[in-house]
C-alpha cells in the first residue's frame, strides 16, 4: 500500500476521482461502515423554541425541525459515536438558550459529545462575565462566532476576545474564504495556544473553479500547527456536474496532504448536507477518494482527530 503523502500526491497529479453528480452519489457496500466516526459538524433546531432568522423561508427544506432522533435515522448503520453540535444561527441574544437547550436534549441522548457555542468574541473584556457563565456548561468545548472577518482582524476587540477564549481553553471555529486567509493568518500566529478549527475546508468556490489559490491559502494555514481542518461542507459548494475528479479530489485529498490525517476531521454539516446530498452520499463519496489510506488513518480522520480537539470521552 503506498505510504500516506505518496498516495495522496499521486492521486492529485493522476486526477484519481469520480464522476458522479451529487445527487446521484450513492452509497455502497462501505468500509466506513466498520470506522468509529465522531462527526465533527451537526446542527440541530426547533423553529418553535427559538428564532432563526435564516429558516424564516418556509418554502425551503430546512425549515423545520432537526433533531437527534432524526439524525440517527438517517445514519443508520454506520458507527456514530458522538456528534458535535455546532451553533446554529439563532439570534444572537439567544445564544444561552441555545446551550442550555442542548444539555437538555443530551440528557436524553448519548449521542452529544460536546458543543461548539456562539459567543461575541467581537466584543472582547466586554463580555467577560457572560464568557465565564457559559464555561460553566460543561459540554462546551469551543466557539464560533461568524462575521465580517477583515472588520474582525482590525479590532482590538477582538483579539482581547481571541484572548480570554484562548484563556479559557476554548476552541474557535473559523468561517474563512480563500480571500480571508491572508489577513487572518496574523491572529492565528498571534494566539498561538488557541486552537483553530478551519471549517469546510475553508469554503472553496467549487462553482467557480477556484484551485490555486486557495490550495495556495490552505497549506500556509496548514503551517500553523494550532490550526485543525474540518472535512465538511464540500458538496453544498459544487455544482451538480463537477463532482467528478476534475474538480473534487484537489479539494479533497490536498488539504489531507497539508495537515496530515492528524489535524483533519470529518464533519456532515447535517442538516444543511441535505440542500445536495444525504450523509451515507457524502461518506461515500469521502471514501471513494481516500480508498488507499489505512484503517487507522481513517479512523484518525473519521474520530480520533474530532475527539482530540473537542475533548470528548468515548466510553
Amino acid at each position: 500500500m503506498l505510504q500516506r503523502r505518496e498516495f495522496l500526491r499521486r492521486s492529485l497529479s493522476l486526477g484519481i476521482g469520480f464522476a458522479v453528480a451529487p445527487q446521484l452519489v450513492k452509497a455502497q457496500s462501505s468500509i466506513l461502515k466498520d470506522i468509529p466516526m465522531v462527526d465533527s459538524h451537526v446542527h440541530f433546531w426547533e423553529l418553535s423554541r427559538l428564532e432563526y432568522p435564516w429558516l424564516e423561508n418556509k418554502e425551503s427544506a430546512l425549515s423545520q425541525d432537526f433533531l437527534p432522533t432524526d439524525y440517527r435515522r438517517i445514519t443508520q448503520g454506520y458507527q456514530v459515536d458522538k456528534i458535535v453540535f455546532v451553533e446554529s444561527g439563532r439570534v444572537p441574544w439567544q445564544y444561552l438558550d441555545e446551550v442550555k437547550w442542548v444539555h437538555q436534549l443530551a440528557k436524553h441522548t448519548d449521542l452529544i459529545g460536546s458543543m461548539v457555542a456562539y459567543f461575541p468574541v467581537d466584543q472582547g473584556e466586554l463580555a467577560q462575565t457572560e464568557l465565564e457563565e457559559l464555561v460553566t456548561f460543561p459540554l462546551v468545548r469551543g466557539i464560533r462566532s461568524m462575521g465580517n472577518i477583515q472588520e474582525q482582524v482590525t479590532s482590538p476587540q477582538y483579539r482581547d476576545g481571541l484572548r480570554l477564549l484562548s484563556e479559557h481553553d476554548l476552541s474557535l471555529d473559523i468561517h474563512l474564504g480563500t480571500a480571508d486567509f491572508d489577513s487572518y493568518l496574523p491572529l492565528i500566529d498571534q494566539h498561538p495556544n488557541l486552537r483553530f478549527v478551519l471549517n469546510h475546508l475553508g469554503l472553496p468556490n467549487v462553482k467557480n473553479g477556484e484551485l490555486p489559490a486557495w490550495k495556495s491559502g490552505m497549506r500556509q494555514l496548514a503551517q500553523r500547527p494550532n490550526v485543525v481542518c474540518k472535512l465538511s461542507g464540500l458538496l453544498t459548494r459544487c455544482d451538480a456536474e463537477q463532482a467528478n475528479s476534475e474538480f473534487l479530489t484537489p479539494y479533497i485529498l490536498s488539504p489531507l496532504e497539508y495537515f496530515g490525517t492528524d489535524r483533519i476531521m470529518f464533519g456532515s454539516d447535517w442538516p444543511v448536507l441535505t440542500r445536495a446530498n444525504t450523509f451515507p452520499g457524502w461518506a461515500q463519496l469521502l471514501e471513494n477518494s481516500t480508498g488507499e489510506l489505512s484503517r487507522s488513518e481513517l479512523t484518525q480522520i473519521f474520530s480520533g482527530t474530532a475527539q482530540e480537539v473537542y475533548r470528548i470521552d468515548i466510553k
